[in-house]
């Protein structure tokens, strides 16, 4: 029994570290990607948007940047509190998220809105941030996506309430910042719920067996 539970505990670590290293490679493939379309979007002019042209601008650059960090510190948290067994495949989830944005931002290379107030200059950002998102890698919206995908993926209903929340406020956030146009906004959620439903129909049972035989193979 004793021998069952250690295998377990390592099975679990090394789920943990395979999740791990996939979702810190998509990170790394999205700011990779994200430098080619800040390059791109230079060469490009702003294009009209009919929502920006009604809303007032309005500098959020603070939420922009802590409000992103409070959804990193919530879904840290959460998973840890109330997600143990489920972390990697949560893990899982962002990595073809964030994967599946390295391309698209390839693929729309416009340049920011017109009026677009950057972010440089606050100490999260200059330390973190700035390796993360550039400014013209638009589409779509990483900080309304994220949250939103939080919010399908956890299960207890006042955690996803939170995820919502961040994910409503984020959104208004690069809405009013001219940071992001509104199709890159409105796009995410979109995107992210079919992605989700994508992963749970036809790629979670692949996942599954790939995930024990490789931990078979390890563990042998």
């Amino acid at each position: 029994m004793r021998w069952d539970a250690t295998r377990w505990n390592r099975a679990r670590l090394i789920e943990l570290a395979l999740a791990a290293a996939g979702l810190s490679g998509a990170i790394a493939l999205n700011s990779w990607m994200g430098g080619v379309a800040d390059r791109l979007g230079q060469r490009c002019a702003p294009s009209p948007d009919l929502l920006l042209s009604f809303l007032p601008r309005v500098d959020l650059r603070v939420l922009f940047v802590w409000g992103f960090a409070a959804f990193l510190v919530w879904a840290i948290a959460a998973g840890l509190l109330r997600e143990g067994r489920r972390i990697a495949h949560i893990m899982w989830l962002y990595t073809l998220l964030i994967g599946l944005r390295s391309v698209f931002i390839v693929l729309t290379p416009m340049r920011s809105p017109v009026g677009a107030l950057w972010v440089g200059g606050d100490p999260l950002f200059d330390a973190i941030g700035r390796h993360l998102t550039f400014h013209n890698d638009l589409f779509f919206s990483s900080h309304t996506a994220c949250p939103y995908l939080g919010y399908l993926a956890y299960r207890d209903a006042w955690v996803r309430r939170v995820f919502l929340a961040l994910s409503i406020v984020l959104a208004a956030t690069v809405l009013l910042t001219r940071l992001h146009y509104s199709i890159d906004v409105f796009s995410a959620y979109f995107i992210t719920y079919a992605l989700y439903r994508f992963e749970r129909r036809k790629l979670r049972a692949p996942y599954r067996r790939l995930r024990m035989r490789l931990l078979g193979f390890l563990l042998r």
